[in-house]
């Protein structure tokens, strides 16, 4: 299934990063890392190994709002790049099965 997703602009890109900035600094992001544990594969982490990962990516569309961003262990974040949700899925379904 092919997905169509308009060009995002630098500028957008920029915003969104800001945004996102910001929203690091609020208690709500500060309760999430506190919670120590990476959305993706469930493994607890120090608040300070975890990272902010938007969902969906802002490259490819993705807000920085709290229904798009969670916590993420490095190499999650790392591995997923800019990954949309189902291409992320299916490589951790190809993970479980080896």
């Amino acid at each position: 299934m092919d997905y169509f997703i308009s060009p995002v602009t630098e500028e957008e890109i920029r915003k969104e990063k800001q945004k996102a900035r910001e929203l690091r600094k609020t208690q709500w992001w500060k309760r999430k890392r506190a919670e120590g544990k990476c959305y993706y594969c469930g493994k607890e982490a120090p608040p300070e190994d975890l990272t902010m990962d938007h969902i969906v990516p802002i490259v490819r569309g993705g807000k920085s709002a709290k229904n798009n961003v969670v916590t993420a262990c490095k190499e999650c974040n790392t591995k997923k790049k800019h990954s949309l949700p189902f291409e992320w899925q299916e490589y951790l379904e190809q993970l479980k099965k080896k």
